[in-house]
């Protein structure tokens, strides 16, 4: 990174103080020291349900129960600690996470919370299609979800201290603010990777984790770009019965469990 920032280091340095306050993060450090424990129990498990917001505990229970889990067809999750294994005790940690600093955004800021889960459902669904292994899959949806960390962070600030702030900024500074909240977190290394290369990345004869979460972005600006929101189209069942489901469905009810459902439209094909 260059040190190009000093040419407003007052606006870079009070974004840098409010990044590294962990009281701007909003989240029961507690939490971490749960998921991040293999032998947690079930009750220490379920009692992060309590340490969180309302809303962020039903948002993740919804993508728990979701068929986008592989959990609709077999009932709604009724124990919290049900729907922190059904999404992965580390992938939980990091959408609560993500979720806290999403509530947080500004009406303003609100495409940001959906590009993130877009690019993070697709970048997924791309690694699904390439059979990846389920480790590749996983870091492609969670550096797809944490890509705009950065931007998410600059919005924070602009909404708790009510400024607006130059999009040049943005774009030049964004990654240094992500990679010091994922250092200060201790989040997994490799999303400083995501966030910090700007390029599409190839390996030999395959795509790594940056290049497919950087193809599910570059779709993504481009469907937001051209239709306000994520359109698609794709093939979907006469009757959702949960015997017979399609990758356009399962984007559908997750964006709809979510709370996002305005944003995206599926056209039947």
């Amino acid at each position: 990174m260059t040190d190009n920032h000093r040419e407003d280091p007052n606006l870079f340095d009070a974004i840098e103080e409010f990044v590294m306050n962990s009281e701007n993060i909003g989240i029961d450090p507690q939490i971490f020291h749960i998921l991040d424990n293999t032998e947690s129990s079930e009750e220490e498990i379920a009692g992060i349900e309590k340490m969180v917001d309302v809303k962020l505990a039903l948002r993740l229970r919804n993508m728990s129960c979701s068929i986008y889990y592989g959990m609709h067809r077999h009932g709604n999750v009724i124990k919290f600690n049900d729907v922190i294994t059904s999404i992965g005790m580390q992938p939980a940690k990091l959408f609560i996470i993500a979720l806290t600093l999403f509530s947080r955004l500004g009406a303003a800021h609100k495409m940001i919370e959906v590009e993130s889960f877009a690019v993070s459902a697709f970048a997924k669904i791309l690694a699904e299609q390439m059979h990846m292994n389920e480790d590749a899959i996983e870091r492609a949806e969670i550096g797809g979800l944490f890509l705009t960390l950065g931007r998410v962070l600059i919005a924070i600030y602009e909404a708790e201290k009510n400024v607006t702030i130059e999009p040049a900024f943005i774009e030049k500074h964004h990654r240094e603010f992500a990679v010091k909240i994922i250092e200060t977190l201790t989040l997994p290394e490799f999303l400083a990777d995501v966030v910090l290369e700007n390029r599409f990345v190839l390996r030999k004869n395959s795509l790594p984790v940056t290049g497919i979460v950087y193809l599910a972005k570059s779709l993504v600006e481009k469907l937001i770009r051209d239709f306000g929101m994520i359109e698609l189209k794709s093939p979907m069942p006469d009757v959702v019965d949960n015997l017979e489901t399609t990758i356009g469905l399962k984007i559908r009810e997750y964006f709809s469990l979510i709370g996002l459902g305005q944003y995206l439209r599926v056209i039947r094909c």
